[in-house]
């Protein structure tokens, strides 16, 4: 009997939201870099196990004044359509009440499976006083200790997910491991890349546009994309001594590129002001 079912990922910003979501699908559908909210829209990966379909809906951290943003819109949303949720936590923290509040706000009859993450980082009599603190907050489908890194306690999520998503029809084919374009997918990789080398130099929310990309007859593919800022100076920042930033982003990206696509990638990138589109 076949199974399918939508599962929200959610939590604070930089809990590992996004690498949980890549290890549980098998490969990359979503954003990973040390920043935070990088996740800027939601993104499906559809992982198969078995007869089972899982949906993950990774969504953007939660942020300050709650439902007041476009960011926690999206999150919520993600959470109503989602028959059930894995909240993260990064047990590396050292303050966790905003999760604490944001787990109180969800309703007793949302199944909920708490994913302490990042365990590899800290020493198990912690582990375990921190599992014992949010146990007493509700009572969860399960409590989960997971390294999206070192893949410790990924599989028990994974058995967890294929047995407990309802029965029913797939909603995607077989071979489709995220609901987005790719456009949206090639833009995201090179994204990442971005904030790899900029730091704190310039604002997070550059955009990265994927404006034309074709097959070659050799196999090949060429993408072009522009990287919009808001001034000159963040142009300036982002291009680098005579191209060196953006030649390092664009040749990160490409190779990367040219593995998940299992295909050789010809990438152009060019830095362009908001208002000369």
């Amino acid at each position: 009997m076949k199974r399918c079912g939508f599962v929200a990922v959610i939590g604070e910003t930089n809990a590992g939201k996004s690498t949980l979501v890549n290890k549980l699908v098998g490969q990359k559908v979503s954003i990973v870099s040390r920043k935070v909210q990088t996740t800027l829209t939601r993104i499906l990966g559809i992982a198969l196990y078995g007869e089972s379909q899982v949906i993950l809906a990774d969504t953007p951290g939660f942020v300050s004044k709650m439902q007041e943003s476009v960011l926690e819109k999206t999150i919520w949303d993600t959470f109503r359509e989602s028959e059930q949720v894995l909240f993260v936590v990064d047990v590396n923290k050292r303050d966790f009440s905003k999760s604490v509040a944001l787990i109180k706000k969800i309703h007793d009859s949302k199944k909920i499976s708490l994913v302490l993450n990042k365990v590899d980082l800290i020493h198990k009599p912690k582990l375990l006083e921190i599992a014992s603190m949010f146990s007493q907050i509700r009572l969860f489908e399960n409590i989960f200790m997971v390294s999206g890194i070192t893949d410790i306690g990924i599989d028990d999520i994974r058995n967890y997910l294929e047995r407990s998503v309802p029965e029913g029809n797939w909603l995607f084919p077989n071979d489709e491991v995220t609901d987005s374009d790719f456009e949206t997918f090639v833009s995201e990789i090179t994204r990442e890349h971005l904030y790899h080398r900029i730091h704190k130099e310039i604002p997070y929310r550059c955009k990265v546009k994927t404006i034309f990309s074709e097959n070659k007859p050799d196999g090949s593919v060429i993408i072009t994309q522009h990287i919009y800022v808001n001034s000159a100076a963040h142009r300036a920042i982002l291009v680098g001594n005579r191209g060196a930033k953006i030649r390092a982003i664009g040749e990160a990206s490409r190779r990367e590129l040219s593995q998940l696509l299992d295909k050789t990638v010809h990438l152009f990138l060019q830095v362009v002001l908001r208002n000369e589109r």
